[in-house]
């Protein structure tokens, strides 16, 4: 296990709506301490998000990149793209002189098998030394979990999907 010193490994996963939230909840709470931070974002598109312009509008050096095509495209048509997320988060892993790496829907790559769980667990453990690593989305193998210093598993008590209401502007993007 990692401490506050080594950088910690945190896994927001779970089945209810929260997860990127909490997780971009911790990004401005690293970027009031003036922690350098970068986010990528595996398997949503490049649709302008409210999240997305809010990081470009006030912080311009951050980094903020997506991979992916969108939740509701194909499973099949996202594996590239998330190799692509994957190569860049790797070099993150390793080489970024920042204090916070935030891996949104790492968890739906993985457990949709665009990503090899071996080589992202084997990436963690090797990461820079003093980086924390924010991970999101569904469906964490075990494995990624049992290296996790926190783990939140987030529950679908109701949501307003189920009653026939689209997502909304400001509130889920």
């Amino acid at each position: 296990m990692n401490d506050l010193d080594s950088g910690l490994i945190l896994n927001i996963t779970g089945n209810g709506k929260g997860k990127t939230t909490g997780a971009l909840g911790i990004v401005i709470r690293a970027l009031g301490w003036e922690w350098r931070v970068a986010v990528i974002q595996f398997m949503k598109s490049s649709r302008e998000t409210g999240e997305l312009q809010f990081f470009r509008r006030f912080c311009p050096g951050m980094i903020f990149e997506q991979y992916g095509l969108g939740l509701t495209s194909r499973p099949g048509d996202h594996a590239g793209a998330a190799r692509r997320g994957w190569e860049r988060a790797k070099c993150l892993l390793a080489d970024f002189e920042g204090e916070l790496l935030v891996l949104d829907e790492l968890n739906v790559a993985l457990s949709h098998g665009f990503l090899d769980v071996a080589d992202v667990v084997s990436a963690f453990r090797g990461k820079r030394h003093g980086l924390n690593v924010v991970v999101t989305g569904r469906g964490a193998p075990a494995e990624l979990l049992e290296i996790s210093d926190m783990v939140s598993d987030i529950a679908e008590i109701k949501h307003q999907y189920r009653r026939g209401i689209p997502a909304g502007k400001g509130l889920d993007f």
